[in-house]
């Protein structure tokens, strides 16, 4: 029996005894010779495992998760005080009575894995690590890590001591980090139920409302920080953040919800404890469900979704005995109408007007702006009218988009009208200043575009000397501004064998995110010769097969078909919702204030001068015809694929005749001259049980 739920707060030394028995098994594999087992288990142990609501997020999972639990329950307790303007009220007595029930706890369940003495005195002592600390820390072990894997794969007899005392080190930090944490929350709610009593319960609900939604950001922030110093993706924050949770969690992308219920929590659980054994009222602990945790998990998926989202909480364990969270994608309260397809990505034009010279630009730009470019008062209507229908991550692209005066106030407007600000630049205007301006606007992401890990030969591809230098320095500005940068790379025939280099150069400056974009016959992208169809499909092919060799969330665009290639390989498919979205859930608007499918495909819907957004997007006939798979023409309308894919309806468009129905280089958007629906002429694939001449 423990003094503390098993089920509620003691989920970490499971995963610790389910470890050692792991660790038992690899020790025998390596007696036995069997070193690809002893690899196998030991890479679970130390990188983890998913199998649905036992997922185990290895020992770096779980040294992560509780690092940032001690900051979070550390730090909400002193913005309480702060924010009250209190002092910190003696609660030794109480604190390490129930504190040490919980080690009680801790060394029956552990006393066959480790062996600990943290007692409340020693744990009242022990330094609290900064950020920077819990970094070497962990870099430090991950090294241990790699020793380890060396004398496994050197077959080396000696690698039995090596891993058994690399698991004890792991967990020795593993243990501390969670009895720091259980140490910080039962001060937490024994300060809190101080100054309820002293202020009133009124008075500390309203001080706690007020600083919610800073507190979660910047503890979630920090979490970040050190998630990805060590080595893992942004991605990865969501799994570590609910590592020692037993949860539910359902993402409808048909309907563009989803639904998160946590099971258990050991904040909760330590707080029944302290209900049940010492009086303490139960809506003390509703304060922080309602209030520091949600704050907490909408930081949280605002820091791993792309979209901007609506987050809910109908229930929360100090009352309900589960904790649900209910989120909305691009969800708007000024939006009348429950159609499912609505904008989750826009891409708007500012400006025509660009300092460079590239020679694929799909708009032709050019050193002047369009004569006729929405004005300041015509681009906050146009986000008005935007947000009657959603609101979704909004990118400001160009020609250059900084080249505009009123560019900062733009973001500045869209980001308090709730929508996600992006901005697509070729970096030649970003310094340390304008990043600073971006972040303080309101920016949440920068694309750069940098196509080759050579300075001379991107300078050549963008017309301008001394662009790869300047790309390289803007990217470095924007995140030390705490900017999420992604650099694009455009694919061609010059560049083609270099996106492992540029994939290594890119990530070495601290980018997170990686787009290959593929060539389109529009603008002045007509005059480059594109690589082969099956040189396209083998470039997405071999860069998915080396994503694990980065840290960078890598994503083809223009290349719907990187989704059956992500689903035969076996990738994580869920943070993509379909390989080509235009008029599903994205749309593009030129500088003038046009309305076409996609930058690619310039087929002009309306004009949000001439009648509104909303009623382009819904009733528009093309984007009508986007909606519907039974539309599709040829091998991709017969595609079993179609659902994830749906093929590249700008390529079908530019390439249905050749190339020649495009006049000119200016690639505006104008009537339909050519087919959009017709099947992709760059895609290899052959459907299953679909003939050369389209019949079954």
């Amino acid at each position: 029996m423990t003094n503390f739920d098993v089920k509620q707060c003691h989920k970490w030394a499971q995963l610790l005894i389910e470890r050692k028995t792991k660790l038992d098994q690899a020790l025998e594999a390596i007696a036995k010779q069997d070193f690809e087992l002893a690899k196998q288990l030991t890479n679970q142990i130390f990188s983890g495992t998913s199998s649905g609501r036992q997922t185990d997020p290895g020992m770096i999972g779980s040294l992560l998760y509780h690092m940032a639990m001690v900051t979070k329950m550390g730090s909400e307790t002193q913005v309480l005080l702060e924010t009250l303007k209190e002092q910190a009220p003696d609660v030794k007595s109480s604190l390490n009575k129930i504190y040490n029930d919980f080690y009680a706890d801790a060394k029956k369940l552990t006393r066959d894995v480790i062996d600990i003495d943290y007692d409340a005195k020693k744990m009242a002592e022990n330094k609290r690590l900064n950020s920077e600390e819990k970094i070497t820390l962990v870099t430090e072990l991950k090294q241990e890590n790699k020793k380890g894997e060396a004398l496994l794969n050197a077959k080396s007899a000696q690698s039995k001591e090596a891993i058994k005392e690399l698991f004890n080190q792991w967990a020795q930090q593993v243990t501390l980090m969670r009895l720091t944490q259980e140490y910080e929350t039962i001060k937490g709610l024994l300060v809190l139920t101080h100054l309820v009593e002293k202020l009133g319960f009124e008075t500390v609900n309203s001080a706690m409302e007020r600083v919610k939604e800073k507190f979660g950001q910047e503890t979630v922030n920090i979490a970040l920080d050190v998630t990805l110093k060590v080595g893992m993706r942004r991605e990865n924050l969501q799994s570590v953040m609910l590592s020692d949770h037993f949860i539910k969690m359902n993402m409808d992308t048909k309907n563009l919800d989803g639904k998160m219920e946590f099971l258990n929590c050991p904040i909760y659980g330590s707080h029944k404890y302290m209900q049940e054994k010492h009086g303490i009222d139960e809506k003390n602990s509703a304060l922080f469900c309602k209030h520091f945790c949600f704050a907490h998990a909408k930081a949280m998926l605002e820091t791993v979704l792309p979209f901007p989202f609506t987050l809910w909480q109908p229930k929360y364990l100090a009352q309900d005995g589960v904790c649900e969270y209910y989120l909305k994608l691009a969800y708007s309260a000024e939006a009348t109408s429950k159609e499912r397809f609505v904008p989750l990505v826009l891409s708007w034009n500012v400006t025509r007007e660009c300092n460079m010279k590239c020679d694929h630009c799909y708009i032709n730009a050019t050193e002047k702006k369009l004569e006729n470019e929405l004005n300041t008062k015509e681009a906050k209507d146009l986000i008005d009218q935007i947000c009657q229908v959603s609101k979704p991550l909004l990118i400001l692209s160009g020609g250059e988009p900084l080249l505009r005066p009123d560019i900062f106030e733009l973001i500045e407007y869209g980001s308090s009208k709730g929508l996600k600000m992006g901005l697509g630049s070729n970096g030649t205007l970003i310094d340390d200043n304008v990043a600073k301006k971006l972040k303080d606007s309101g920016i949440a992401t920068v694309s750069i575009s940098i196509d080759s890990h050579i300075p001379t030969q991107h300078d050549e591809f963008r017309g301008v000397t001394g662009s790869w230098e300047k790309a390289i320095k803007a990217c470095k500005a924007l995140r030390k501004n705490n900017v999420l940068v992604q650099v694009n790379t455009t694919v061609t025939q010059q560049n083609y064998d270099q996106i492992d280099d540029i994939m290594s150069l890119v990530e070495s400056i601290g980018v997170e995110n990686f787009h290959l974009f593929f060539l389109v016959p529009t603008g002045r992208g007509k005059k480059i010769a594109d690589i082969t169809p099956q040189m396209y499909e083998d470039m997405i092919t071999n860069t998915f097969s080396k994503v694990h060799k980065h840290r960078l969330n890598v994503r083809p665009s223009c290349a719907p078909q990187f989704m059956r290639i992500a689903k035969n390989i076996g990738l994580d498919m869920k943070q993509w919702i379909r390989g080509c979205i235009a008029g599903l859930h994205y749309c593009r608007i030129y500088p003038n204030g046009d309305v076409t499918p996609c930058p690619y495909l310039p087929i002009k819907l309306g004009n949000i001068r001439e009648q509104p957004f909303k009623e382009i997007w819904f009733n528009s006939p093309v984007f009508k015809n986007l909606r519907n798979l039974e539309t599709l023409k040829g091998k991709c309308g017969a595609c079993e694929y179609k659902i994830v894919c749906g093929g590249c309806r700008a390529r079908a468009y530019g390439l249905s005749s050749d190339f020649i129905d495009y006049c000119g280089d200016l690639n505006k958007p104008g009537e339909q001259t050519s087919d959009y629906l017709t099947e992709d002429p760059w895609c290899v694939y052959q459907p299953k049980n679909y003939l050369s001449e389209g019949k079954l």
